[in-house]
């Protein structure tokens, strides 16, 4: 689609989020007709279900987190959430990413994890660097970054000015929570499109976290809670009482990283019941294939570059035959390693 066309397709969600900001409850209905109207049928279809489904039923778990997020979130946050994740992330850059796939012949991933560090060495990247992968990113039609790797935000002017410079996407940051400050929190608020993910562990050393949250909560920003778990803490997470603690401290998404197998996961089976009742969003990786396509990895829907620069198919598979110090994003993208993801249906083994 050309650039005018993309304007007007944007203009149009706009306008129908406009109207559902005067009256959620009563139009997030029409909501979902507006966008299937705007978008292709193979965007996004069981998910497109799935939330027909949520706005219609509202006595569920799931109508009560949606309107939350007009309660909980600060306004213009919201509508910058919505104009970058929904329809610069989804709508439009569906179409986009579907074009490039078919003419480069290889994975466009719909979220890039971009590892943050400094060892001193100067083979690390810096903000030119990432600002150039973002770019690149973009033309290609990936509008969604992630950053992680060590503790991101030793690295929070970075971050900030990479949010600033592209307002056109959406960005995430898993942290361990300790370093967010009543600052960090004012400069998200102004920049509009970052959203921090804190890292938990399912024990009382979760009470410091939660003083982070409080920050976060009380400036009305959105905020997501991860935990990785195997078999020897997964007790720490397989309560009830644990995810209850995150759902009144204002969490809306819990991302979980498991390589466990799915008979004998406590963790995988207390959400499944949990999806009935509570009003959280839950990813469990490598388990939910429903819910995000099977594995992501590969550029399938995502993958990760390390410190340095070199781009790997996960955050668990850390295997590289490219660099982006010497060569650009798409050539990664069609190397053999990555092509292996795209030529064939490679299993799904992460490693903690």
């Amino acid at each position: 689609m050309s650039y005018v066309g993309n304007e007007i397709k944007k203009l149009g969600l706009m306008k129908a989020y406009d109207f559902l900001d005067k009256d959620p409850e009563a139009n997030l209905p029409k909501l979902v007709d507006w966008f299937d109207d705007y978008v292709s049928d193979d965007v996004l279809p069981t998910q497109r279900e799935l939330f027909r489904s949520i706005v219609t039923e509202k006595n569920s778990n799931w109508y009560r987190l949606l309107v939350s997020l007009w309660s909980d979130i600060d306004d213009e946050v919201r509508k910058t959430l919505f104009e970058n994740l929904i329809i610069n992330a989804n709508a439009l850059a569906a179409p986009k990413a579907k074009a490039s796939r078919e003419k480069y012949g290889c994975n466009i991933p719909w979220a890039i994890s971009m590892g943050l560090g400094d060892d001193g060495s100067g083979e690390c990247m810096t903000f030119d660097d990432w600002d150039n992968v973002i770019m690149q990113a973009k033309e290609l039609g990936t509008f969604m970054f992630i950053f992680e790797g060590g503790e991101p935000l030793d690295f929070q002017e970075e971050i900030i000015a990479l949010c600033n410079k592209h307002y056109d996407c959406e960005f995430m940051i898993f942290t361990e929570g300790t370093k967010i400050t009543e600052e960090f929190a004012d400069e998200m608020l102004r920049v509009k499109n970052l959203i921090v993910s804190v890292q938990v562990v399912g024990t009382g050393e979760d009470k410091k976290l939660i003083e982070s949250a409080e920050i976060l909560r009380r400036k009305k920003l959105p905020y997501a809670a991860f935990c990785f778990y195997d078999e020897k803490n997964q007790e720490n997470f397989a309560n009830e009482m644990y995810f209850d603690v995150m759902i009144e401290n204002g969490v809306k998404l819990c991302l979980l990283f498991s390589s466990m197998e799915e008979d004998g996961d406590l963790v995988y089976e207390k959400i499944k019941e949990y999806r009935k009742t509570k009003p959280v969003v839950t990813i469990n990786f490598c388990k939910d294939k429903d819910i995000i396509g099977g594995c992501v990895a590969g550029g399938k829907y995502f993958c990760s570059i390390d410190p340095k620069g070199n781009v790997e198919p996960c955050f668990f598979i850390h295997e590289t035959d490219t660099n982006l110090k010497k060569s650009t994003l798409l050539e990664a993208l069609q190397a053999p390693l990555f092509m292996k993801y795209h030529d064939e249906e490679v299993p799904c083994s992460a490693e903690m």
